[in-house]
């Protein structure tokens, strides 16, 4: 009823038979964000929107590049190093495993400190990490570490994004917004796949390649900045939809 904008005193007489309050109460609601258009692409791509839009659409892009480009191609880039296919398994395995942690701690400081930065720090240290793994190939044990230790920061921080979208937009364009970010992102993993390919056709060095993978995540780094400095900054817009509920 929120959403659809329903009469206020509609829904107070709702809540009074769910938890009585006095007659005189006053409910009134409000969002912080609300934009003049109606349809939902119009508020994602209106003045006070475009350029987030395009920042969270640019970052999910090039995170699912990186993460698919190493799903797909990690055991075959480590067999050139000389291990067997065992120990490249292994190493490969290591890069979602680590994951779950990543997306406790990366939410945990979101809750306290600005989403913005926590997420662009996790693209650059997943930038620093995976450029690491390159130049860890002299000892599987430490490149298992440094695979490790990337795929960890980098899966939290890819999925802080849906969590960092929503809180972005209105409620009116909030569905439509994440929707548009999963959907661009997906052509980064359809590029990533194919990006192996490539790679491994033009015979660069292990360094070369990884140096190469820091790239996007750089990338996604400063597309978050700017999102924070040129974007809309606001509180979560679900944090506006009730604002007050206050007696007469």
């Amino acid at each position: 009823m929120v959403v659809k904008r329903q009469p206020a005193q509609r829904i107070a007489a709702i809540l009074r038979r769910i938890a009585p309050v006095p007659e005189q109460a006053e409910f009134e609601l409000r969002e912080a964000g609300q934009v003049k258009e109606k349809s939902s692409i119009g508020v994602i791509f209106s003045p006070r929107y475009a350029v987030g839009t395009v920042m969270l659409c640019l970052t999910y892009f090039m995170g699912l590049l990186i993460f698919y480009l190493l799903t797909s191609w990690l055991p075959l880039l480590i067999r050139e190093t000389g291990a067997t296919m065992s120990q490249a398994s292994i190493i490969t395995a290591l890069f979602p495993l680590g994951g779950g942690i990543g997306v406790l701690i990366l939410g945990a400081l979101m809750d306290k400190l600005n989403p913005n930065k926590v997420v662009a720090v996790g693209w650059l240290l997943t930038g620093v990490f995976v450029c690491l793994v390159g130049f860890s190939t002299h000892n599987l044990l430490l490149m298992g570490i440094m695979v490790f230790i990337a795929g960890s920061i980098m899966n939290g921080a890819q999925s802080s994004m849906p969590a960092l979208a929503a809180g972005f937009y209105p409620t009116q364009g909030r569905a439509t917004g994440v929707a548009w970010m999963l959907g661009i992102g997906r052509f980064g993993g359809i590029l990533g796949a194919f990006s192996g390919a490539f790679l491994m056709q033009a015979q660069l060095s292990f360094e070369t390649i990884f140096s190469l993978l820091a790239i996007p995540a750089f990338l996604s780094a400063t597309a978050l900045l700017v999102k924070y400095k040129l974007g809309q900054r606001q509180p979560p817009a679900a944090q506006g939809e009730v604002e007050k509920l206050q007696k007469a």
